[in-house]
């Protein structure tokens, strides 16, 4: 995926001339002939001035931090803000408006490294990136609407022939995680829609990968389908080296895994032994550890006021991390011999905790990390050297694991006090709110989605 492809393909879009000269017609055409309405097909016309393509500036002191964008006003830039049916053009990044942003995501060295950023209530997923100079917001998909209808912004149906939606036309429901498949493809864990969609940048299109958009545990065994597969709440997606989709699929308690060879989806780590509602309340626990990943319990809020826990990243060697938002830990499931977790036998792939005590609070820092205690995580990132960071999101702040020591710290925020203060401070004298998404550059920047702030943030490497 070279630079400039993630673009919006340059079609012209009808003016509103041409389509109400095209309703007239209709009308005309259709009076006592009972003639159907017919949509005209949409297409998406790219910014006037393409302000995003380059990768974000990101330049500060090591280890001090700084605001990439967010205003810190709760509100959410309407991606047609003109009212003209026309994708609206990059918005300087301090100066765009985020509402709950849950997530930030760094894109693929192929796409520059833009930043991804998951403005959760305002069901948009926003992409970041430069002219070189200064950062912009550009609008990536997503309407605004809460919801899975694909129409444009006047309310027409705007399904392109094949079944897909205009990226810019499609509505999502509280999107929390994307990745990327090895062909550059967008993968999102639609949070509220109860599924899995792909965004193709080479078609600007939309479409569900996965899931029937019911609320349940089902499909297991199968081929991932729209049809057959059912999820709760999957709030985050990652991929192996091997091409495998992983799925935390949060109110069901467990990980599951799409096959790359094979499509079937699976469950690697916890346990749902069945749901009667809302949620997989006899999946909920914490035990297992020491043993098989799919005997295992996790613990996740299931109802409707339920918020996203249980993110998931993979390291290098093939080991999953879970954010066991529920149960105050992190912990950590080891292939078998084969290195490839959900292919060799579910007795080899194994279970611990690496950091936490089940209980929630803040104490630990320079001790080990399995004597600590945690507040909440959400989300959990590992680097190349095998140092695991952890959004620590009720203590607002961000902690690491030494790789070697085995030992927590702080590395941004003051464990126990939320607010918002420190530009260009040591990061651990800042304050963040409830950072529930972090990530990390190939240059070791750490970003983070600063959420009840609503800001993205950033500590320098």
């Amino acid at each position: 995926m070279k630079k400039g492809i993630m673009a919006f393909v340059q079609t012209r879009f009808l003016t509103i001339g041409e389509f109400f000269l095209i309703m007239m017609a209709m009308v005309v055409t259709g009076c006592g002939g009972g003639g159907s309405v017919v949509t005209p097909p949409a297409v998406v016309t790219p910014p006037a001035v393409v302000t995003d393509e380059q990768s974000p500036v990101v330049s500060g002191v090591s280890g001090t931090i700084g605001t990439l964008a967010g205003t810190g006003v709760e509100g959410t830039d309407q991606a047609d803000g003109n009212a003209d049916n026309l994708l609206d053009s990059p918005i300087a990044a301090l100066s765009a408006s985020f509402d709950a942003p849950v997530n930030v995501i760094v894109g693929p060295a192929s796409d520059e490294g833009r930043l991804y950023i998951m403005d959760w209530n305002g069901h948009k997923i926003r992409r970041m990136g430069s002219d070189g100079t200064s950062n912009f917001v550009g609008f990536l998909t997503g309407t605004g609407i809460e919801g899975d209808a694909c129409k444009d912004y006047m309310g027409n149906v705007a399904t392109n022939t094949d079944g897909s939606c205009p990226a810019a036309f499609a509505e999502i429901n509280h999107m929390t995680s994307v990745t990327f498949d090895g062909i550059g493809r967008m993968v999102i864990a639609a949070w509220h829609n109860a599924k899995i969609k792909r965004l193709d940048f080479t078609t600007n299109s939309m479409t569900d990968l996965c899931g029937t958009g019911n609320r349940k545990f089902g499909g297991d065994g199968s081929v991932c389908s729209v049809t057959a597969t059912s999820f709760d709440l999957p709030s985050s997606v990652v991929y192996d080296k091997n091409g495998n989709l992983f799925i935390s699929d949060q109110a069901n308690q467990v990980i599951r895994r799409i096959g790359a060879a094979d499509g079937v989806i699976k469950t690697v780590a916890g346990t749902c032994p069945g749901t009667t509602g809302f949620g997989c309340l006899t999946g909920q626990g914490y035990d297992g550890d020491g043993g098989a990943a799919t005997l295992a319990h996790l613990r996740n809020s299931v109802d409707q006021s339920a918020n996203p826990q249980g993110m998931i990243t993979m390291d290098d060697s093939g080991n999953l991390y879970i954010a066991d938002s529920g149960n105050n830990v992190i912990r950590m499931v080891v292939p078998g011999a084969d290195g490839i977790i959900g292919d060799g036998s579910a007795s080899d792939e194994i279970i611990t905790t690496i950091a936490g005590i089940g209980i929630a609070g803040f104490s630990g820092d320079n001790g080990l990390a399995t004597l600590a205690t945690l507040n909440q995580p959400r989300d959990v990132e590992v680097t190349a050297d095998g140092t695991v960071y952890i959004a620590d999101t009720n203590n607002h702040c961000i902690r690491k694991i030494d790789p070697v020591t085995k030992n927590i710290s702080t590395v941004a925020g003051r464990c126990g006090t939320s607010g918002f203060d420190g530009v260009n401070v040591p990061a651990i004298l800042a304050l963040l709110n409830t950072p529930y998404g972090i990530d990390l550059d190939s240059n070791g920047n750490l970003y983070i989605a600063d959420t009840l702030n609503n800001r993205i943030r950033v500590v320098y490497k």
